[in-house]
């Protein structure tokens, strides 16, 4: 039988500087649902202060969305440890990317000014700065670990997502990644990158269940999701309505 990892080592990257949309809730919701796994949770922030960093030494890395203009400082500090970062994906870890943050570790992102900032390469993708900013709510079929979830989140599109990974998930209402197909977002391994705010770890437990799992190796723990289930539910039926309406003034 596999040994359990009864501490889960996460990595916060810079809090300070990437901090829109209220996403460190992610970390909240890891640090709750990893208590029911009988585990804990240990965060380390990481910024431009830390040393010795080696994405290699956690278990899950957390990079939460910012402004654009900050992201060629953030890449030009990452970039020696780009070789880690890939080790880290290949190994089969959770690395989570939230909203405009794909930009850091895809390939060339354009900005509206024809200025350019040059990701880490981590993933196949490019993107483009958007003219008006996209918000709506975001509905779709995701896959991970062998798994599929249904998700259900919001979207703050401040850049189109050119990707030629495979898609994290596909798309029942929103948006996703240009606008003109079904995919939302990408998968690498057991790494997600993803447009979808909420934050979505507090609103489906049960992908945070999952990473909690594949994090700790604790399948066999359950906790109370109804509220969020009910929630759900809720929130389909307003989207189903929103169609509804536009397909009647049509």
């Amino acid at each position: 039988m596999a040994e359990m990892n009864k501490t889960i080592r996460a990595a916060w990257l810079f809090p300070d500087i990437l901090y829109i949309h209220g996403e460190r809730g992610n970390l909240l919701a890891l640090e709750r649902v990893a208590k029911f796994a009988g585990a804990e949770a240990v965060i380390d922030r990481i910024d431009f202060d830390t040393e010795g960093f080696d994405p290699m030494n956690y278990d899950f890395i957390f990079c939460p969305p910012g402004e654009i203009a900050s992201f060629n400082a953030v890449v030009e500090w990452l970039k020696p440890y780009k070789a880690q970062f890939e080790a880290f994906v290949e190994a089969g870890r959770v690395l989570l990317v939230t909203g405009t943050s794909q930009c850091i570790f895809g390939g060339v992102t354009k900005r509206d000014d024809g200025s350019t900032v040059e990701g880490l390469g981590l993933i196949d993708c490019d993107f483009t700065e958007r003219k008006l900013v996209y918000g709506d709510d975001l509905n779709y079929m995701a896959q991970l670990g062998g798994e599929e979830f249904e998700i259900f989140g919001s979207q703050i599109q401040m850049m189109d997502v050119e990707s030629r990974e495979k898609p994290f998930g596909q798309l029942m209402y929103g948006f996703g990644n240009t606008g003109k197909d079904r995919n939302e977002g990408s998968v690498k391994g057991n790494s997600i990158f993803t447009n979808t705010l909420g934050p979505i770890l507090v609103l489906n437990p049960w992908l945070t269940k999952k990473i909690v799992a594949m994090c700790t190796g604790v399948e066999d723990f359950d906790f109370d999701m109804s509220l969020e289930l009910k929630s759900l539910e809720t929130k389909k039926q307003f989207t189903a309505g929103k169609v509804s309406r536009l397909t009647n003034c049509k």
